[in-house]
């Protein structure tokens, strides 16, 4: 098991398969291993965080504990956002947007010439990156301006240490607090890693990538362990497996598919590095003919009209819907992550939200319960009015794609 330090003493994020959930991420487990705190699992004991709810959940003597790896962290406390938001923009002076991911906003997310300029998209190159973060100090005033800059860190070199950058290589996508401060950015990678998605009784690991297929799916060899059988197969991308016992009773399933596109640009588990959390960014995204006149530090209400304010989640997303529906969005990390939108609704004097999560997720028991809680918790907290945006996951998965095709959702009070 796979467990990177948090800032709780004695607890651990769970970086492989959550023991609970089956999922990796987010989840946490104590030093015993005999307590998880899951995020997808209900359970009668729970306690509420920005990132959402933690189940509670305790590991009977019949779950082996598992071999531990933890992750190594020399990681600093993360810097205030002027400070990031001075990092980053001198960032967007040495990288640019490659001619692949360019075609892709325009060909793919259909998004105009101008909007691409102007929302400072860049490309995490993949050689040759120590060669930005020298020219990001060159910029600035100091080495030490990166110390706590998500994405930067320290690497160890033939002639000594030398300041550089994490992540995938893949399109990145700048968050902004509501004053215009580029905080940080999610990477949608060009290669997501092959995860085993596993139900029943299976345990299993990747242990290589091989070459695709000639129609381009990804190909692994892995290594399985059914019962006291430890078998070495080569699974095709999408191509799921499910095992039945004689009498038709499922015994187990395994299908090799490739794990999340989107990550934040982080560099906690590395020497001199920082995380992106504590707390995460959330993003407000203005309709791309504002952003001229949005100078950094100014409140947006003076440009758009923020007393709705819609919220969704990943930061493309609430770009191109912004610019569809010439409204402020606000992308949150999470369905679950609502409480991170509170202060900065607030600050914009927000007065009706309106969730716009995609049409596929409002229907899993984890985003209907987010609903509930979220509509308890602005309820309790705020005087804000909430609503539900809603539309036929035939018409688009995203807000974005529903708005693309030209259709509007259709919009339900759950407080008002």
């Amino acid at each position: 098991m796979r467990l990177r330090r948090t800032r709780h003493v004695g607890w651990y994020e769970i970086m492989s398969q959550c023991p609970i959930c089956g999922h990796k991420g987010w989840c946490g487990i104590n030093e015993d291993q005999n307590i998880v705190h899951c995020m997808r699992v209900p359970s009668e004991k729970y306690k509420d965080t920005d990132i959402g709810r933690q189940y509670t959940h305790y590991l009977t003597d019949r779950v082996p504990r598992e071999k531990i790896e933890i992750e190594v962290s020399n990681a600093v406390e993360k810097r205030p956002d002027y400070h990031l938001n001075r990092v980053y923009r001198a960032l967007t002076k040495e990288l640019t947007l490659s001619a692949k991911h360019a075609d892709h906003l325009r060909s793919v997310r259909m998004m105009e010439e101008n909007a691409i300029r102007l929302r400072e998209y860049r490309t995490m190159p993949d050689r040759d990156r120590f060669k930005v973060a020298k020219g990001v100090i060159g910029r600035l005033s100091a080495d030490n301006d990166l110390l706590g800059v998500p994405g930067f860190f320290v690497a160890e070199g033939r002639y000594g240490p030398y300041w550089t950058m994490a992540g995938d290589t893949g399109l990145m996508i700048p968050f902004r607090s509501i004053h215009n401060e580029i905080i940080g950015w999610q990477i949608r990678v060009d290669k997501p890693q092959l995860e085993l998605s596993m139900q029943g009784a299976i345990k299993g690991e990747i242990l290589e990538e091989m070459e695709p297929l000639e129609n381009g799916l990804r190909r692994a060899r892995c290594s399985l362990r059914v019962q006291d059988k430890i078998l070495e197969v080569i699974l095709t991308e999408k191509d799921k497996k499910v095992c039945h016992a004689k009498s038709g009773q499922f015994v187990f399933s395994v299908k090799l598919e490739q794990g999340t596109k989107y990550w934040w640009w982080s560099s906690g588990s590395k020497t001199n590095g920082a995380s992106i959390g504590g707390p995460l960014p959330v993003h407000l995204a203005l309709p791309h003919p504002c952003l001229p006149y949005w100078n950094v530090g100014e409140d947006p209400s003076g440009l758009i009209d923020c007393s709705e304010v819609w919220i969704t989640e990943g930061g493309l997303k609430a770009d191109l819907a912004a610019d569809l529906m010439v409204k402020p969005f606000l992308a949150i990390p999470g369905t679950g992550a609502f409480r991170l939108a509170l202060e900065p609704l607030k600050r914009l004097g927000c007065r009706h939200v309106v969730l716009a999560y995609d049409a596929d997720a409002v229907t899993t028991p984890e985003v209907q319960r987010s609903l509930e809680l979220c509509a308890e918790f602005f309820a309790k907290e705020s005087d804000m009015a909430l609503s539900l945006a809603m539309w036929d996951v035939s018409l688009g998965k995203g807000i974005d794609e529903l708005l693309q095709a030209n259709y509007v959702p259709q919009v339900s009070s759950l407080l008002s």
